[in-house]
């Protein structure tokens, strides 16, 4: 059988996966940017041979590197010169407020699950990848936290504070509310609501750093707790649970039995997380996640909510291009 190469009716399909099956070269060069300190040497504007000595590289790879940095619009070129563009200082300087520098820590830890994924698959065992180097091993809680300030500060909670309506809405507690990001820009979008930022104790540590860099400590409050002993405390209007219902070993039943008791009757419970179509052939962003995690299908999210029960349950906002969904439900009455 011959193949018309000349009229190919799959080309579309097949430029996207000649494009995905290689897209790591751009991620491992920015990671490598960043670990390597160049985003921070280019603070100042300098040449190929100025960054390279500020951050002991080989001055004609780390011209390679810059080049392709410029590629991905975070640094300009002028001449020999380099610098930083607005989007860079935006994201990619430790100190600003919507830095993203926790995001790819984090990235480089998860880096290596995905070079084992192989052995995870063929073992079932998520241990079988090789484990992140140092610094990024005994720095990875630290990493993940700013990691997820990183993700919230830069899309995700502005579109969940557009989708969710808090008017009349007093008190929120953020369970598991990481750096507190979500609760800032819900509490910048609703002026009459206050917030509690429940997570760990060194998970709060990093909270309170965020939530006094944004001016709000007066409107949020933290909370230290461990789900697996704690109660989440009671008397709220309002509760945030995002990315913490992941499929079915989340043990979400019991943080949902929980949620209900620290709700008010009439209470709003928010739930933001990756959710499969209900036919599991994606979104691709909630097919890697779920592979990695978990996740539930919109369906499965739906029923594990009512089961808890809370009613008025509904999908209100979906975002293909991350694979995410965002849920409403109400706590009718207490138990």
């Amino acid at each position: 059988m011959h193949t018309d190469l000349l009229d190919l009716p799959d080309l579309p399909q097949t430029a996207t996966l000649m494009e995905q099956y290689w897209a790591f070269r751009a991620s491992r060069a920015l990671l490598a940017a960043h670990q390597l300190g160049f985003f921070e040497a280019l603070r100042e504007p300098g040449t190929a041979a100025d960054v390279a000595s500020r951050c002991q590289t080989d001055p004609a790879v780390t011209e390679k590197l810059l080049t392709v940095c410029c590629a991905l619009e975070v640094v300009e070129r002028d001449g020999d010169t380099f610098k930083l563009t607005p989007l860079a200082r935006a994201l990619l300087l430790k100190d600003s407020p919507r830095t993203i520098t926790g995001t790819l820590n984090h990235a480089e830890s998860l880096w290596w699950f995905w070079t084992g994924l192989p052995e995870v698959v063929r073992t079932g065992k998520r241990e079988s990848a090789p484990s992140p180097p140092e610094p990024f091993a005994s720095h990875r809680h630290e990493h993940w936290i700013w990691a997820m300030h990183g993700i919230a500060a830069n899309g995700v909670a502005q579109w969940i504070a557009r989708n969710v309506d808090l008017s009349g809405r007093s008190r929120l507690l953020d369970v598991a509310g990481g750096p507190g990001t979500y609760s800032i820009v819900l509490c910048q979008r609703f002026p009459s609501l206050t917030a509690v930022v429940w997570d760990l104790p060194e998970t709060i540590a990093i909270a309170q750093q965020v939530i006094e860099r944004f001016g709000m400590a007066e409107r949020i409050g933290v909370q230290a707790g461990n789900w697996d002993t704690d109660e989440f405390g009671e008397g709220y209007d309002c509760l945030l649970m995002s990315n913490i219902l992941h499929g079915a070993g989340s043990r979400a039943g019991m943080k949902l039995a929980k949620a209900r008791r620290a709700l008010r009757p009439g209470g709003l419970l928010i739930v933001h997380d990756f959710l499969m179509n209900d036919d599991r052939t994606g979104p691709l962003g909630a097919a890697l996640f779920n592979l990695m995690v978990g996740a539930y299908t919109e369906g499965e999210m739906l029923s594990v909510i009512r089961s808890a029960g809370f009613v008025d349950v509904q999908l209100i906002a979906s975002d293909d291009r991350r694979g995410a969904g965002l849920i409403t439900a109400v706590q009718l009455a207490e138990d």
